[in-house]
């Protein structure tokens, strides 16, 4: 079994999109998930998924920078208890660096204690401070604490469509960071507007949205089922595809 981390170095980067994109994903391929919500004031994707047969949902509170030992006590227990042969998705808040990353390693260790391989995602912004902050991680956070094939930097293409204008590609970090062996997805853009705010209201997976029965009109399924989806399932298939599910 899996756990995915999905973080990133700010708000706004989309990494909660990657997380129910990649939840949807594990879905879709016959598996059983837990998502555990890393902010419980704010469940990002926790309400679209409630109820739904094969989810199992928890939240603890990840921002704690003040106080990283109890909140690590507390994600661990969430962990331990979930069942055994499903894949976690964890929504990590914008700030769960300071809470979990100088504890990287002993999660990686509990995760594997308890049957599961941890997977890293990184939603990354276009500026520098994202730049820095994935540095960062890759040296002493999450990304550091895992295999470099288990980590993927996500670069969301809503902030910069041009995948060479992030800054983490005009410096030469990405040269260095695909040397050692990381893996990188896009996530692309979901436009027009009216179909983001209608998809993120409705509850349910991407997936049923893209059936004929759903809510959204044919040319809104014809675009969000034939283009958006198999591309936002493509990026996070990048881990997926790698990972262990015996």
């Amino acid at each position: 079994m899996s756990i995915y981390y999905n973080g990133g170095n700010k708000g706004g980067t989309g990494k909660s999109m990657v997380a129910a994109v990649l939840a949807d994903h594990r879905l879709a391929c016959g598996r059983q998930i837990a998502i555990v919500e890393g902010d419980i004031g704010q469940p990002d994707i926790a309400l679209r998924f409630k109820g739904m047969p094969g989810v199992h949902l928890r939240a603890t509170n990840l921002n704690r920078s003040g106080a990283s030992e109890e909140a690590v006590i507390k994600f661990a227990e969430a962990l331990a208890d979930l069942p055994a042969d499903a894949d976690i998705v964890v929504n990590l808040p914008s700030a769960a660096a300071d809470t979990m990353d100088a504890l990287a390693s002993m999660l990686v260790d509990a995760g594997r204690d308890l049957g599961h391989e941890s997977y890293v995602y990184f939603a990354l912004g276009h500026q520098q401070t994202a730049t820095d902050s994935a540095l960062q991680s890759l040296r002493e956070g999450l990304m550091a604490a895992v295999p470099p094939d288990h980590r993927c930097l996500i670069y969301p293409l809503f902030l910069q469509p041009d995948i060479t204008r992030f800054h983490f590609v005009r410096s030469g970090a990405r040269d260095a960071y695909i040397e050692t062996g990381g893996l990188e997805g896009a996530m692309p853009a979901l436009r027009p507007e009216s179909l983001v705010d209608k998809v993120l209201s409705l509850p349910g997976t991407f997936t049923a949205l893209a059936q004929p029965d759903s809510a959204l009109s044919f040319g809104e399924r014809l675009f969000f089922g034939r283009q958006w989806l198999p591309a936002a399932h493509a990026a996070v298939a990048v881990l997926t595809e790698g990972a262990s599910h015996e």
